[in-house]
């Protein structure tokens, strides 16, 4: 039974993530990609165009999933000094992911690319939505934050 397209997809995002975490984005190659995930090179275009739409689309993915876990994190009862405290730990379990770095990666691939800077602010202001909610919260139940407002301008 033939593959079905998706499940190429994800293992060339999953062999593009390891060889990120191993070789940082620089010295990745889309041959390599394609060796990890035992695909032809061709796959990696058809799917994803290039290395840098690649990444993208894995930083996307990861990014997505975080951005809607803190959300689900701060969405509930739980006091907020508890929510904080599992925020920390969510950024210890990011850390050691991988995920801050693949982030911080095109973050500098960024400063040479206008187009990839674009979508890596996108991404950067989903997290951006989550803290202004929560200190929108933090302000209506504790009063003033002082100077500071809710709603920050954006990167």
């Amino acid at each position: 039974m033939a593959e079905r397209s998706g499940e190429t997809a994800d293992r060339i995002l999953q062999a593009a993530r390891s060889g990120l975490l191993t070789d940082g984005y620089a010295a990745l190659s889309t041959r390599r990609v394609a060796d990890l995930a035992g695909v032809p090179l061709s796959q990696i275009h058809y799917h994803f165009g290039g290395k840098q739409g690649l990444i993208l689309a894995l930083l996307e993915r990861e990014n997505t999933r975080l951005v809607e876990r803190q959300r689900l994190m701060y969405g509930t009862e739980t006091p907020l000094w508890k929510r904080y405290e599992q925020a920390c730990d969510f950024l210890e379990d990011d850390l050691a992911s991988g995920y801050v770095r693949v982030l911080q990666e095109m973050m500098a691939a960024g400063w040479s690319d206008r187009e990839l800077a674009r979508q890596v602010v996108a991404m950067l202001n989903a997290w951006f939505t989550v803290l202004e909610e929560v200190a929108g919260e933090a302000e209506a139940r504790f009063g003033s934050l002082g100077p500071s407002r809710p709603a920050t301008s954006r990167v």
